[in-house]
């Protein structure tokens, strides 16, 4: 793992997903809601997770999972978040939706709660993780402006 400074910790842009604390929230969010599994160095959609993807309009083609959702390892964290192609679109409906906003260089921002987060995706908050990730206070959401 390496230094980074807070706001990079917290959330930042990894080859065009989300990383830091939020990227990695956001992976064990969808896991626990029962919509990605991993698979060894991948990440594939269950079929609940196939149904939401669908539903939503996300990226689902997963038949080559390297290159749709691939296990990312965090640098900050020291455990994945989502790369590939689902990865680069969740972040991109974040930042079009203003659930996250772009900073200096790779720095993100997320705006607001963590439910807020999974519901800017619909993600269902059953999820612990999205509800308090490591390293956040959830009392006051992931802003650390």
């Amino acid at each position: 793992m390496s230094p980074l400074s807070a706001p990079l910790r917290q959330a930042r842009r990894c080859y065009g997903h989300l990383a830091g604390v939020a990227g990695v929230a956001l992976r064990a969010g969808l896991e626990e809601a029962g919509l990605l599994q991993r698979d060894g160095t991948v990440y594939r959609l269950t079929e609940a997770g196939r149904r939401w993807a669908v539903a939503h309009g996300i990226d689902h083609d997963d038949r080559d999972a390297a290159r749709h959702a691939r296990c990312c390892l965090d640098c900050s964290e020291g455990v994945p978040h989502v790369g590939g192609r689902l990865g680069r679109d969740l972040l991109a409906r974040l930042l079009a939706c203003g659930a996250v906003e772009a900073g200096a260089g790779r720095a993100l921002r997320v705006v607001g709660t963590w439910p807020a987060l999974a519901a800017a995706l619909a993600i269902p908050v059953v999820a612990q993780a999205l509800r308090h990730p490591a390293g956040s206070r959830p009392e006051s959401g992931v802003d650390r402006r």
